[in-house]
């Protein structure tokens, strides 16, 4: 099934604190998400803009989806290194990382997302509900972790998000074979800028590509006055503004912007008169 471009200005993100109370991670994170709508049945995602305070922490863990963090501002501590502006972290499924010491705020932009195992990743309000369950029977949340009734009734001690999933599913969570052998970390500023070939220019940055669904993660430049012609896509895009100010179908999109691109959904050109710097992330697994 086909869906419509999806876009959002900053001031239209989805804006909560994740953290507080009985939270599964110690700490909290202003968050700023872009409510995506895949059209994909049983695919979902989360893609924000997230501010780490200081202070925040996390165990050493591992998830059963993938994950994709580029640093804005700050230094994000991961474990036994830190993200720097412009780096990008590919975290993913199944490998283990931390334990995450923050000092000072960092911001973010964050993708969680169905991994090449294909386990479930649930929504922000379905982890909430599994948090209640949880707490109603008499479990805890400390330090990252989770105490208290299993599934089956017996006591546990395990990461707070493994129970948090395993409340949503109903099922004990089995986590696939990893693909990769650690965290991948991209230093972005190192990078060279290519000339697009085929738009004059457009430069660009591909970061890397991950797993056999092809997961890539690139940046890219628009001089003033240049544009990227449209159609229809292959495979899905997020596309988020760094800096200046693109247009797509006639509307004007400032730093902070975000659009998702699904398959089969007529394009419009991309242009900036003012110039503009952009991340993308590909996610071929969501195309039908």
């Amino acid at each position: 099934m086909d869906v419509a471009v999806q876009a959002w200005r900053p001031e239209d993100a989805v804006t909560g604190l994740l953290g507080g109370r009985d939270s599964h991670r110690v700490g909290t994170v202003e968050q700023q998400r872009f409510p995506i709508d895949t059209g994909v049945t049983g695919l979902n995602l989360s893609f924000s803009r997230d501010t780490v305070a200081d202070g925040f922490f996390s165990p050493l863990h591992r998830h059963c989806w993938d994950q994709l963090r580029f640093v804005l501002d700050g230094s994000l501590n991961i474990g036994q290194t830190d993200l720097e502006p412009g780096d990008c972290g590919y975290f993913p499924e199944a490998v283990p990382y931390g334990p995450q010491r923050q000092a000072g705020e960092a911001t973010v932009l964050v993708l969680q997302f169905t991994g090449a195992g294909g386990l479930y990743y649930p929504t922000p309000g379905e982890l909430a509900a599994a948090r209640e369950k949880l707490r109603a029977a008499g479990g805890t949340f400390e330090g990252g972790r989770y105490k208290g009734p299993a599934l089956d009734g017996s006591p546990v001690d395990q990461d707070g998000y493994e129970a948090l999933w395993e409340a949503h599913t109903g099922c004990k969570l089995v986590y696939a074979q990893p693909r990769y052998g650690d965290v991948v970390v991209m230093r972005s500023q190192v990078y060279e800028w290519v000339a697009d070939q085929r738009h004059p220019g457009i430069d660009v940055k591909p970061l890397g590509c991950f797993t056999e669904h092809q997961t890539s993660v690139t940046l890219v430049r628009i001089a003033p006055g240049a544009h990227a012609d449209g159609g229809k896509l292959a495979a899905p895009q997020i596309r988020y503004v760094l800096s200046g100010t693109v247009s797509h179908g006639g509307t004007q999109y400032p730093p902070g912007s975000c659009l998702w691109l699904p398959v089969g959904a007529p394009t419009q050109p991309l242009s900036s008169i003012t110039g503009a710097e952009l991340y993308t992330i590909s996610l071929p697994r969501y195309a039908p």
